[in-house]
């Protein structure tokens, strides 16, 4: 009888083509990284809400929207903070009429 070794079997090279995209960037793993958080935060309160825990649930609601916000960047557009000044500049002399009502 003919004794044979276990061999392991032989890989055949694979050939893969390299695909046209690119790696992500550290800007794309950080934005991603930031929106998992968000998620995970906000599944962790949404817990803490379901059993009462106001306590902690206060500081994950502030955990989840920095994430978020880390996550889903936003410009302000080119004048806006111009036409806030001035609506806060408005509301201030309203409030300091004397014949103005207020809320």
């Amino acid at each position: 009888m003919e004794k044979r070794r276990a061999q392991a079997p032989r890989t055949a090279p694979v050939l893969v083509e390299a695909g046209s995209r690119a790696p992500p960037t550290l800007a794309e793993r950080q934005r991603d990284t930031a929106e998992y958080l968000a998620d995970m935060i906000l599944e962790l309160r949404n817990l803490a809400r379901s059993v009462g825990l106001h306590t902690v649930m206060v500081p994950l609601e502030f955990a989840y929207y920095e994430s978020f916000g880390v996550a889903h960047r936003v410009e302000v557009p080119k004048g806006e903070i111009e036409r806030i000044q001035q609506l806060s500049k408005a509301a201030d002399s309203l409030d300091r009429d004397p014949a103005n009502g207020g809320i």
